[in-house]
């Protein structure tokens, strides 16, 4: 319900405020409650449907970049991190849930791009996403 509850104050603060501009970017949405509360922690997906569609009122995402890493590199980036976050403790089989669960939403959309961030450099990837923001524009 917290999750739901700062998704609100998003709509509220942000998406109502910039609705009609070209772009605006929303780092974990929908998709990223779906994945880690139902496939990561098996939530309820018709429960998690139904709250989204009432906090945002038929707000859908038009695009969406899926970044994905394979278990070493995930280690690796999360060895690095100076603190760490509730989400960045969880084990890997959490982790393996999520990312197959965004993998299958991705599957069933037109509406994404999977940037496999084990083969490609930041730059490359910010590159990537660029690219396909420019003909979204």
């Amino acid at each position: 319900m917290l999750i739901m509850a700062s998704r609100s104050e998003n709509v509220e603060k942000l998406l109502k405020k910039h609705y009609g501009k070209k772009i605006i970017l929303i780092d974990r949405f929908t998709d990223s409650t779906i994945a880690y509360q139902h496939y990561g922690m098996g939530i309820n997906l018709n429960l998690i449907k139904i709250l989204n569609e009432f906090i945002l009122n038929n707000f859908k995402p038009t695009f969406t970049f899926l970044n994905i890493v394979n278990k070493k590199n995930m280690k690796n980036r999360l060895n690095k991190r100076i603190k760490l976050n509730r989400y960045d403790k969880f084990n890997f089989t959490f982790y393996n849930k999520v990312q197959k669960g965004f993998l299958k939403l991705a599957n069933k959309k037109k509406n994404y791009l999977i940037i496999d961030t084990n083969i490609n450099n930041i730059e490359k990837n910010h590159q990537i996403i660029l690219q396909k923001l420019k003909k979204i524009i």
